[in-house]
């Protein structure tokens, strides 16, 4: 397997088409994760609001397994939202607060996470991407400060269910996407 930055493909004379042939046949169930790395990726990439990393499978061809976008984000949360010991945990990281009863901290923020369900693809499992996405999650954190990822995700049982397999927490806190649908906060310490 093999990871690249979408942003060293972006380098190439081609790059844009080169990523475009690589992700045409990339096919998620969540059509928004998927949306976002054929559409959104290349200029998330460009305006440095975020980095995509490929994992990708080289036989005949270059099979596209999954991806993951990370970015940099201040995590704030309500202290009425934590349970007294994922207070305790993220009393630990606070670099400021809003107000009293609110912590600020910096964290990254899994952005995107996607694996390849398309027929073409051998596919990776999620627990096989989650732990190069730490992987790189880690090398970050400990290349700049923090200790704390975060996602948000739509509140589905099973999708609930994986993360607090990796690892993650669900914190209270609700937030909506810019698409009006609600999603959930889950965090991990690294």
């Amino acid at each position: 397997m093999e990871v690249t930055l979408l942003s060293n493909i972006l380098k190439n004379e081609d790059g844009e088409n080169q990523f475009g042939l690589l992700s045409e046949d990339f096919v998620c169930k969540n059509k928004d994760v998927e949306a976002f790395l054929k559409k959104k990726a290349v200029q998330s990439s460009k305006l440095y609001t975020s980095a995509t990393y490929l994992i990708s499978e080289i036989t005949d061809r270059i099979d596209l397994l999954g991806y993951f976008t990370l970015a940099t984000k201040m995590l704030i949360i309500k202290q009425e939202n934590l349970s007294s010991q994922q207070s305790r945990i993220i009393k630990r990281f606070v670099s400021s607060g809003v107000d009293d009863h609110t912590f600020e901290l910096p964290a990254i923020l899994l952005a995107q996470f996607g694996r390849n369900f398309s027929q073409n693809s051998i596919s990776i499992s999620g627990k096989e991407l989650m732990k190069i996405a730490l992987e790189r999650i880690e090398i970050a954190i400990s290349l700049t400060s923090g200790k704390v990822v975060f996602l948000e995700c739509e509140p589905y049982p099973k999708l609930i269910a994986f993360y607090e397999e990796c690892g993650f927490k669900c914190l209270d806190n609700h937030v909506v996407s810019k698409d009006k649908k609600q999603l959930i906060q889950m965090f991990r310490v690294i």
